[in-house]
């Protein structure tokens, strides 16, 4: 017979995982956002338009993808 967890450490567990998800979700933001501003700055900086910003866009997306993909992993272990 398997043994069931008791309804409070489960109840303990699902907070814990939507707490961890929270904060992948806020640094995935902040990634992305950190990603667009220097962006911005390299294309001021180096006089370009519209260059460097979605490039440093894309790279932040793909980042911020892989850290939660990183933290997905650890929450199922």
């Amino acid at each position: 017979m398997s043994q069931q967890k008791s309804p409070k450490k489960n109840i303990k567990n699902n907070l814990n995982t939507a707490a961890r998800l929270s904060g992948s979700a806020i640094q995935m933001g902040i990634v992305i956002y950190l990603a667009v501003q220097g962006g911005k700055w390299l294309d001021g900086h180096f006089g370009t338009e519209k260059v460097f910003m979605p490039i440093c866009t894309i790279l932040g997306v793909a980042i911020s993808i892989y850290l939660v993909i990183q933290q997905l992993k650890r929450i199922n272990n």
